[in-house]
């Protein structure tokens, strides 16, 4: 017969987990080793890395080693592990690189990897959130992010989330049999709502 106790948190992951930052539906939060297999296997999954500018399939050694990196980032960088709140799954990963911290601003990259999650609006949650903590917490002016011309979803997203286009890089990279162009979105502090 299963007690109260057995069904409460192992009192070890919270201490390890302690920090997070919520939004609405998802949690953000530092990578764990464990995270490797889910992160492995999403960016071997075709469907994910067509939004990416990741080409060819990852050898799960080197996924491993770019988790190692992840969970000891450079001052230039912040990376995280998108869980969705009710049931702490992880569903996602997202980052902040390219920290200019002179001028407050940064590059930011985001996908949701379980295609249970995908059109239930984690997406948009896991954006709000980043941003929120980008200009609350990290002091930043501006957030950008690179799209693939073809990637109506994130681009409808992201103008939910109050992304304006600044620019476009034509014909800029080169997949599946033809160029694309890669669309500039930014959000800036005070154009939040």
């Amino acid at each position: 017969m299963r007690t109260e106790r057995d069904l409460a948190p192992d009192p070890r992951d919270q201490g390890r987990r302690r920090f997070m930052i919520a939004g609405e539906h998802v949690i953000l939060r530092a990578f764990e080793r464990e995270d490797v297999e889910r992160c492995y296997r999403w960016m071997n999954d075709p469907n994910i890395v067509r939004t990416l500018k990741t080409r060819y399939p990852i050898a799960f050694e080197n996924e491993a080693e770019w988790l190692e990196g992840a969970m000891h980032p450079s001052h230039f960088e912040r990376h995280f592990a998108i869980e969705r709140k009710d049931d702490r799954s992880h569903i996602g990963n997202a980052s902040i690189h390219d920290i200019d911290w002179v001028s407050r601003t940064a590059w930011f990259g985001l996908f949701i990897g379980e295609p249970s999650a995908w059109n239930r609006g984690f997406g948009g949650d896991a954006i709000r959130t980043l941003v929120r903590f980008a200009f609350d917490d990290m002091n930043l002016e501006k957030l950008r992010i690179n799209v693939f011309d073809y990637n109506d979803r994130a681009k409808h997203v992201l103008a939910a989330q109050g992304f304006v286009e600044e620019g476009k890089l034509k014909k800029d990279f080169y997949r599946e049999g033809t160029w694309h162009d890669i669309v500039i979105l930014s959000v800036f502090r005070e154009g939040r709502s």
